[in-house]
């Protein structure tokens, strides 16, 4: 009896380890997952992040994402962001952020020998954003390309991200930017209670402004330092296909957003 309990314990133990949502989009800030989405299959990610600099600045940013599995191990996808910027010594501002092209492929498909993934992603950032409001740092008026590598490792019931990427930025008129090396450490725990995962994250990148640019001014104090925030999470599986997610997140240097606020949904399709 003790046996037959045991192989009962391992079965749904194995089942809910392979049917369980493995992207890590939704709810972290910067880190994504070494899995791409199937192929032939497609995922819709839209989410509400509201981020409060004290007392003297506020944005939001309402982000739709959809991603295509082209192919076995590559995935492409779509990102739009609408952001709303609001200041108390400055009018408010609104308008389409950057969008952004991304392309991801798998190298190493993680197994239960050897449960880690590994992948390369390409993003390429279109200036879609009008520069001259300032709605966010990566708003200056030029494209950017951006090069990351992707590690995720699963063990029941803990899945972990390690993100490590590089962007050129492209430099505005009269105006010398720094390019941008991000890193975020991030994980998802699966809970006793149905459906419901714990997640985390650690995000940070170098500063794109120089200490001696007037534009970091525009964006929030203290942005000649470098960003790094930290975040925890819950996440609901409806189904397989659907997901929500809360989270809430803390600036942990003065370029970094006091705290932070997201709601989002996913969609697999």
């Amino acid at each position: 009896m003790a046996s037959r309990i045991v192989l009962g314990v391992l079965i749904l133990a194995q089942f809910l380890f392979q049917s369980r949502p493995a992207f890590a989009l939704l709810p972290y800030l910067a880190s994504e997952t070494a899995v791409p989405v199937e192929r032939g299959k497609s995922r819709l990610d839209v989410s509400l992040l509201d981020e409060r600099w004290k007392r003297t600045l506020s944005s939001m940013a309402l982000t739709t994402e959809l991603s295509y599995g082209l192919i076995n191990n590559l995935d492409f996808s779509v990102e739009a962001p609408y952001r709303f910027r609001l200041a108390q010594e400055a009018p408010d501002e609104d308008g389409l952020g950057d969008l952004k092209l991304k392309a991801k492929i798998r190298f190493i498909k993680g197994r239960e020998a050897n449960p880690v993934s590994i992948a390369g992603q390409l993003t390429v950032k279109f200036p879609s954003c009008n520069s001259n409001k300032a709605l966010s740092p990566d708003c200056t008026g030029e494209p950017d390309v951006g090069v990351r590598a992707i590690a995720s490792k699963e063990f029941f019931p803990v899945t972990l991200h390690l993100n490590l990427g590089y962007v050129f930025v492209g430099n505005p008129a009269n105006t010398t930017l720094n390019d941008v090396f991000n890193y975020s450490l991030a994980f998802d725990y699966l809970t006793v209670a149905d459906h419901l995962r714990v997640a985390g994250e650690l995000a940070g990148e170098t500063n794109r402004y120089p200490k001696s640019s007037t534009l970091s001014s525009r964006l929030a104090p203290g942005t000649s330092a470098n960003p790094l925030s930290a975040l925890v999470g819950l996440l609901y599986d409806m189904d397989v296909d659907k997901v929500l997610s809360l989270a809430w997140s803390h600036g942990l240097t003065k370029a970094s957003p006091h705290y932070g606020l997201s709601v989002g949904f996913r969609y697999l399709f």
